[in-house]
């Protein structure tokens, strides 16, 4: 493609406010501006509950695909994936039947193991390469995109900016559901679209059940990379290890810990052959000053999956949180990653040492919620409200007023060009990237009347352009 095709592409992406959609944000006209040779559309949908990648590739998968083709171009790729795991049955047959007269472009079926999705894992299971350890996937000469990122791709050059997303409710509601969204539609709201809360007292995980972060209450809100919001007991496990005082999993850590290697048996990055052994990082929390400074530095490793502490450790401590705990401390201290090792191989057991997702559920405490989310799942709950194998076309709700958060991406928190009095229409840009900085643009998710601008941009609906 010529080069100012390229650009054309890459400027329509800024312009649409593309950023990653499975979690991380990075903006995607910088991402696609990369040269690799293989692209890969992340559909893998690791984390249990989930299923708004399914939905995105079973009910928009042409979107899926022509943005799978721009990527290639854009970054000069002559190979392009669909990575789907084989438990997904109709997204694997949809993106295989779609795909099947395509040049260059396959589907990869994925065995169901968690995490599958990892970009390091996904990289490695679907091409063979090694993404060095502390690296991205672009030093192994592959982009790793989200499917629903590539649909937004899709969009955004045909001139449509993301305004709303899939968004999976799971959980501890009436009737779990997986719709779209309009960004900064509040959690109160979408709780009330899946039939409310079933429990007197609950959290919300924004994400999914297992590397999902803990909503502070219900205003929080949806933004460009929520996949899921899953409902728990205020009691549920996967909600008291998140509200645990970091000093105390720190001294229990101490206390508790036998040095019985399962964390780092289990560790997905460590079973690639990355320097990172949690076992260790235990160890020297009991150490104190005297802790060897390159086992503590080697906690950058860590993907934070929290396999090691939800699968892994038999006394039910959390590694993942005292990894977590160190790479804060050595961030503020300013301190980098020392470890960029590219010459590694995947441990000679790694096959036999993942952890099956059916495992991942059950450890987690969440194997209840399981519904039929159109795998053909033997656990699925057939009477499923909203589930997968009953839509043909988005199931979309529509709030009263959204709150878009300035920052909602990697990079700086975006400049708004509106000002409270003023009316939009869905779509409008309503704040900018900052000059000179990493950021995406933001866009109005419904039309109406801006009210407020802060840390973030709230939109009432009902006045309308003319």
């Amino acid at each position: 493609m010529a080069a100012a095709a390229v650009t054309d592409i890459i400027q329509a992406i800024r312009y649409a406010g593309v950023v990653g959609a499975g979690g991380a944000g990075f903006p995607t006209h910088v991402k696609l501006s990369a040269t690799v040779d293989t692209v890969i559309a992340n559909g893998a949908e690791c984390e249990p509950l989930l299923e708004a990648d399914q939905a995105v590739m079973m009910l928009e998968p042409a979107k899926v695909l022509a943005g799978l083709k721009i990527a290639m171009k854009a970054t000069g790729a002559t190979r392009g994936y669909v990575a789907i795991k084989k438990k997904h049955e109709s997204a694997l047959r949809v993106m295989t039947e779609l795909t099947q007269n395509e040049d260059g472009i396959d589907v990869f079926a994925l065995d169901d193991v968690y995490p599958i999705g990892d970009e390091h894992v996904l990289v490695h299971e679907v091409t063979g390469r090694y993404v060095p350890e502390g690296g991205l996937p672009l030093e192994a000469g592959v982009v790793v995109s989200n499917v629903a990122t590539l649909a937004n791709v899709a969009d955004a050059v045909q001139g449509r900016p993301v305004t709303s997303r899939y968004v999976t409710v799971a959980g501890a509601v009436a009737r779990p559901v997986t719709a779209r969204f309009p960004i900064g539609t509040s959690v109160a709201d979408v709780i009330a679209f899946a039939g409310g809360p079933q429990a007197e007292r609950y959290r919300v995980i924004m994400g999914g059940p297992v590397m999902g972060k803990l909503a502070p209450d219900t205003s929080a809100v949806v933004t460009k990379v929520t996949g899921g919001i899953i409902v728990l007991h205020a009691d549920h496990p996967l909600v008291r290890m998140r509200e645990s005082d970091i000093g105390t999993i720190i001294r229990q850590a101490k206390a508790a810990c036998c040095q019985c290697m399962s964390c780092t048996e289990t560790c997905p990055r460590h079973l690639l052959g990355h320097r990172i052994a949690p076992h260790l990082i235990m160890r020297a929390m009991s150490m104190g000053p005297g802790a060897p400074p390159d086992t503590i530095a080697s906690a950058w490793l860590c993907s934070e999956c929290a396999v090691c502490a939800t699968v892994g450790c038999p006394s039910g401590l959390s590694p993942v949180r005292v990894n977590q705990a160190l790479k804060q401390s050595m961030a503020r201290k300013g301190m980098r990653n020392p470890y960029h090792e590219s010459k590694i191989a995947a441990h000679p057991l790694r096959a036999a040492r993942r952890v099956p997702s059916s495992r991942m559920v059950t450890r987690a405490g969440i194997a209840s919620y399981v519904t039929r989310l159109g795998d053909g799942s033997a656990e699925a709950d057939e009477t499923a409200h909203h589930s997968l194998h009953t839509q043909s076309s988005p199931v979309t709700f529509l709030p009263e007023r959204v709150s878009i958060p300035l920052l909602q991406h990697a990079g700086a928190p975006a400049v708004p060009c509106v000002k409270a009095g003023d009316e939009v229409r869905e779509g409008d840009p309503i704040a900018e990237i900052p000059a000179g900085k990493l950021g995406a643009r933001l866009h109005a998710s419904i039309s109406g009347t801006v009210t407020d601008v802060g840390e973030a941009i709230t939109i009432v609906a009902g006045r309308r352009k003319r």
